[in-house]
């Protein structure tokens, strides 16, 4: 019963996430900074402030925890299977979604954008043939755990080591030790940042890599995790105290170090460079990441530990509405596209519509043949 208590608030939590990333795209499309298929709004300085808040903030924990989550479950799945049947595992639930993104749901989430809000008058295997607009687009996460996994079994296959969470006698890590790593994590994304600032991709395969300190380092973090039961050692009280600093770093450091770094030279010296708005956001995202991160796991334990059918439908979901998400937000933005309305407020508003639509596909995508042994 520990166990099944304990997986209810991990799925909780990547209901959670997942949604997140449904609003943050769509968050980008309407204002707030940051690369996305469609982006309607640029440049009114409100909006930008207050969708960039949003963005700022699930960037600095989101994708990080992620990983986290995925970390832990690769080592307790890889424990619990033969070798064979955890890789096989590894092929259908990621490279196959992975292929089908690259080649059909990418070009169609771009063709919904030159359809509905360029006008284009092709049909969409017309646009394929003459444009190719092949790529990962948001499963450049999928394409890194396929890294992450090749490197966690080889490893595990010379090393001979089949169990990793024999010792359960660490404790969770102190204060210090949390501030120190989120630091150490900080300063490495600011020397990344020197050469590669935010917004570039490694060639094409849509790895960010000014973002990948936090990345590998959650990987690893997530190891420990199912090592010395971590997820289970955070106690409520200490997720409240990490979940009100994330506050303090979020609605007044941030909006202070925006005014501050953006008053004489706009947002390019937080890109990357050499420059205090550089070393200050990688310092921000670290320790408003580790802090939310924690404080989520504190509270979802203890006030969100359970699941109804309902949430397990929509923890099964999860995996279908990150896969297809794109192109349902570019095809809702695009239809909507004359809406005359203020950017924020549009957001808010289209913010319940896009994730009743995410997750509605992805419960249908649940319910079909084949397509549910993947997702």
């Amino acid at each position: 019963m520990k166990q099944a208590s304990r997986l209810w608030f991990i799925d909780n939590l990547r209901i959670f996430l997942i949604a997140l990333v449904v609003l943050h795209h769509l968050s980008i499309t309407y204002g707030a900074t940051g690369g996305w298929y469609y982006k309607e709004v640029v440049g009114d300085a409100f909006t930008t402030l207050i969708l960039t808040l949003f963005t700022a903030t699930n960037q600095s924990f989101f994708m990080g925890f992620f990983f986290l989550i995925s970390a832990y479950f690769t080592v307790k799945s890889f424990e619990r299977k033969p070798v064979g049947k955890f890789i096989k595992d590894r092929l259908m639930r990621l490279v196959i979604p992975l292929l089908v993104f690259y080649f059909i749901l990418c070009p169609l989430t771009i063709y919904m954008k030159v359809w509905l809000v360029n006008g284009a008058d092709y049909s969409f295997f017309e646009f394929v043939k003459l444009h190719r607009a092949f790529g990962f687009g948001p499963l450049w996460f999928v394409e890194t755990l396929i890294y992450f996994n090749i490197v966690f079994i080889a490893y595990k296959l010379i090393s001979g080591n089949k169990k990793t969470s024999t010792k359960k006698d660490l404790s969770f890590p102190g204060t210090a030790t949390i501030l120190l790593t989120a630091l150490l994590v900080a300063a490495v994304s600011f020397v990344v940042r020197l050469w590669m600032p935010l917004g570039s991709e490694l060639g094409n395969t849509g790895l960010q890599l000014p973002y990948f300190p936090q990345y590998i380092a959650m990987m690893f973090i997530g190891i420990l995790f199912a090592k010395y039961d971590w997820f289970e050692k955070i106690t409520f009280n200490q997720g409240i105290r990490w979940f009100a600093f994330a506050q303090v770093l979020t609605l007044l450091i941030f909006p202070l170090m925006f005014y501050f770094g953006m008053k004489f030279s706009g947002i390019e010296p937080f890109m990357g460079g050499w420059t205090w708005q550089t070393a200050v956001l990688s310092a921000w995202e670290q320790l408003t990441g580790f802090s939310i991160m924690i404080g989520l796991v504190g509270v979802f334990k203890l006030k969100f530990n359970t699941q109804g059918k309902f949430g397990k439908h929509l923890s099964g979901a999860a995996y279908a509405v990150f896969i297809t998400h794109s192109v349902v937000i570019v095809a809702l933005s695009g239809v909507l596209k004359d809406w005359e309305i203020y950017p924020v407020l549009k957001f808010l508003l289209l913010a319940p519509v896009a994730l009743f639509l995410c997750f509605g596909i992805g419960l249908l995508l649940k319910k079909m043949p084949l397509i549910n042994k993947v997702i």
